[in-house]
């Protein structure tokens, strides 16, 4: 997919434009480098981490506390119900939501899991 594009929009619009991906294993500091990537930056942070989108697994999963999610804009984190099946191709639309809506638009996204 090389971008997503609706009639109606401008060329460009509804597109994430600038993207850094950060994975690796637990407790590599992932988290840390994408805070201070997307504060650098500008930056928004979208999770990918399977576990981290459940909204009850915040200590359990080392979710970003509420000092870090005030320094740069966080999204995808906590949004599920423990109840809910969440697959790849559910996180795949909750992006594609974001991105459709503008919201991840004209600035660089740190997708970090």
């Amino acid at each position: 997919m090389s971008g997503i594009e609706h009639s109606g929009r401008q060329a460009g619009e509804g597109r994430v434009k600038n993207a850094i991906l950060i994975a690796g294993p637990t407790a590599s500091g992932k988290s840390a480098l994408a805070l201070d990537l997307a504060e650098l930056k500008g930056g928004v942070i979208v999770n990918t981490d399977s576990m981290q989108g459940y909204s009850v697994l915040d200590v359990l999963t080392a979710r970003p506390s509420a000092a870090e999610t005030a320094r740069v804009p966080h999204f995808l984190y906590g949004h599920v119900h423990p109840s809910t099946a969440y697959s790849t191709g559910a996180w795949l639309r909750d992006v594609t939501r974001l991105i459709e809506d503008g919201v991840l638009s004209g600035r660089p996204v740190v997708f970090v899991g």
